[in-house]
């Protein structure tokens, strides 16, 4: 029986360093790390989200399925905040697969997102019972090396976490986006970075100054599933697009469903906007909810790279009670390339992907 997580996701050629796979999982986010480590590859998964409303991937499923040749064993669940749009499932991802550390932003959260924060808080305490270990994000100038690549992590800064530890419940709410987690993975000058739901605040107040030279990367998970938060505190004030232009990505991926399914209108037309506006084409703009697709993003040990689409056969596959209303005729279509390396060399298994459009 085919294992398509593992057809897909799993990276076909050696030379690839760092693969980053932003699932489709509705009105939340996902995204898989694989990074190159003696001969195989370690898997990071960042965020998790079950939404079967929405037609999203049923991710425990899937990575114990992805891992099925790894001994079920997740290198690292990483959460960049305790929302349950980025912590649902994640008793059940626990249950599908051995999951070796938790890596998390440190930030308690107010009464509202109580129960997701117990349930990560439950994860812990099963990870360190077998012997594996948590660690608390903390931003630094300074990479970390994970196999053949590097990790940065440009937020939370220390001081943040702990100005929040104070508050009542519903300040905690209102800055647990300023005090998410920020990383960013990659080589050389090619970096892929995953933003959670960092808003204004977050950029404006404690990244974007502290690390703007550290901020480059050709391909941007856009902050909070393309809400126009990133940009501005309401709609009256005048945008804030430093970080954007400090970032300056080629590619920018949004993780959210279609805005007339999302409860917040995710993604906003005037952020999309800007976002085609630094990359310059829409077609450098990917939105997992519109066809109901995941993006598959890779950095070559030479320092090249590639963004393709997986055609919907994550979602075809894994969908949530089988639910599919991706743009599919029928059975598994082969994956579309939307973005190519600079050169033109073979790509493997990429040769028979058709171009987009």
């Amino acid at each position: 029986m085919a294992n398509i997580a593992r057809e897909v996701i799993w990276p076909p050629d050696a030379d690839i360093v760092v693969r980053v796979v932003f699932l489709h999982v509705g009105q939340g986010e996902s995204a898989i790390v694989l990074i190159s480590d003696s001969g195989t590859y370690r898997a990071l998964l960042i965020d998790i989200n079950l939404d079967g409303e929405r037609g999203g991937i049923d991710v425990p499923r899937l990575m114990s399925a992805l891992l099925e040749d790894e001994d079920g064993r997740l290198g690292a669940f990483v959460n960049t905040h305790p929302h349950g749009d980025h912590l649902s499932g994640i008793l059940e991802l626990s249950d599908a697969v051995r999951i070796d550390e938790v890596w998390h932003s440190g930030h308690k959260p107010g009464r509202k997102h109580s129960d997701h924060y117990g349930n990560l808080q439950e994860v812990i305490g099963r990870v360190r019972d077998a012997g594996g270990s948590e660690v608390k994000l903390k931003g630094s100038r300074t990479p970390t090396v994970i196999g053949e690549a590097e990790c940065y992590v440009l937020a939370p800064a220390e001081y943040v976490v702990d100005d929040i530890e104070g508050e009542s419940d519903d300040d905690r709410e209102r800055r647990v986006h300023e005090q998410c987690a920020v990383l960013k993975f990659g080589i050389g000058s090619k970096w892929i970075m995953v933003t959670g739901d960092a808003e204004r605040d977050a950029w404006e107040k404690h990244i974007t100054e502290y690390h703007r030279e550290r901020l480059q990367a050709v391909v941007l998970d856009a902050p909070h599933h393309g809400s126009r938060t990133f940009f501005h505190y309401d709609e009256t004030d005048e945008p804030y697009l430093d970080a954007l232009k400090a970032i300056s990505p080629t590619y920018v991926v949004i993780s959210a469903p279609r805005s007339d399914e999302s409860e917040w209108g995710h993604p906003h037309d005037d952020a999309v906007e800007r976002y085609v506006e630094v990359v310059g084409s829409n077609d450098n703009v990917l939105h997992t909810g519109e066809k109901r697709h995941s993006f598959i993003c890779d950095i070559y040990r030479d320092g090249q790279y590639a963004v393709q689409s997986d055609g919907g056969d994550l979602v075809h596959e894994y969908g949530i009670e089988g639910e599919d209303d991706g743009e599919k005729e029928h059975g598994r279509t082969t994956p579309a390339v939307v973005g190519t390396r600079v050169d033109e060399r073979p790509m493997g298994r990429l040769t028979a992907w058709t171009s987009l459009g």
